[in-house]
């Protein structure tokens, strides 16, 4: 299983969920709200966003990630994959089952 991560702001993020969702590459999406503090063009920025996390397979990171580019509204979005090592068997069969339902036509 992958973990896909990315923010975006809080105006706009369903939308954005959903044509992620679109692509039938994840079983889950979960999102949280999050303050974020980052250094960007010479200077500290605070603001709110949602951290958004997509649970995948590791096939289909760059289909994902092109979708995030594709689809954010951030000049240097943050993409960050986490490889989840430790899965419970259940969860991990609903995931995997999902996936594959997801990708027939």
């Amino acid at each position: 299983m992958l973990l896909v991560q990315t923010t975006y702001p809080l105006e706009g993020y369903e939308s954005f969920i959903q044509n992620i969702l679109k692509t039938n590459y994840v079983s889950c999406v979960q999102s949280y709200r999050v303050s974020s503090i980052y250094f960007w063009e010479n200077k500290w920025e605070e603001e709110w966003e949602m951290l958004i996390s997509f649970k995948t397979r590791k096939k289909f990171f760059k289909q994902i990630k092109q979708e995030i580019l594709k689809n954010h509204t951030y000049k240097t979005p943050q993409i960050i994959a986490l490889k989840v090592k430790k899965v419970e068997k259940g969860y991990k069969k609903w995931h995997n089952k999902t996936l594959k339902a997801l990708m027939k036509p």
